[in-house]
């Protein structure tokens, strides 16, 4: 590994401990945060773990292509955010005594969505498309990462407001809100970068 891989893997740990302990916090401070977690706290804990873990593959593979400084930037605060959100999820999950993998389907907990196995968590590209994703360079490579996240980023949005609609917990809302925010944002961001190579956003 090298000096570079090292020192990310290590920042990758330590922001995941720093979510983690924030989350043990921020559920831990007594009164209406005492309050059990229920269907949906699990499940969008679950689940967006796993959606994150996606784009931290994504924002990986494409600073490994070497990017313009924009589209670099960018994926670099992806990952240390998202890094941190999974921390902050594992931790809640840790502190509700659940497992952070679920046994039922993806999004069972959102009433809107298809409860199968078979149906993908919104948003997520397919392995197929990740595996073409890493053969590209250059322009093509920053066009696709932006297409795959703008699209993964519409579904992650979708996940988080319907927690903050639906979850009894308070700081899960928070999060979710949070989540859902910042995210948008940073659509706006890499829908006008993409507009700019002068491709289109995929199909959400």
């Amino acid at each position: 590994m090298t000096r570079a891989l090292a020192g990310r893997a290590l920042i990758a740990v330590l922001l995941v401990a720093l979510g983690a302990t924030a989350a043990l916090l921020a559920a831990g401070r007594g009164g209406e945060q005492d309050r059990p977690a229920g269907k949906v706290e699990i499940g969008f804990a679950q689940d967006m773990i796993a959606h994150h873990a996606q784009a931290v593959t994504l924002t990986q593979a494409v600073l490994g292509g070497d990017p313009g400084d924009s589209v670099a930037q960018l994926a670099t605060g992806m990952q240390l955010a998202q890094l941190r959100e999974i921390g902050q999820l594992e931790g809640f999950l840790t502190l509700w005594e659940a497992p952070h993998i679920g046994a039922d389907p993806p999004m069972s907990w959102m009433e809107t969505h298809p409860h199968s196995a078979d149906a993908p968590m919104p948003g997520l590209a397919t392995p197929d498309e990740i595996d073409a994703f890493a053969d590209l360079k250059g322009e093509a490579l920053e066009a696709r990462f932006l297409q795959l996240m703008i699209r993964h980023h519409q579904g992650g949005v979708l996940m988080a407001d319907a927690a903050a609609r639906r979850a009894a917990h308070p700081a899960v809302r928070t999060l979710a809100l949070h989540m859902s925010a910042a995210q948008r944002k940073e659509t706006a961001t890499m829908t006008a970068l993409l507009a700019a190579l002068g491709a289109e956003p995929l199909p959400a």
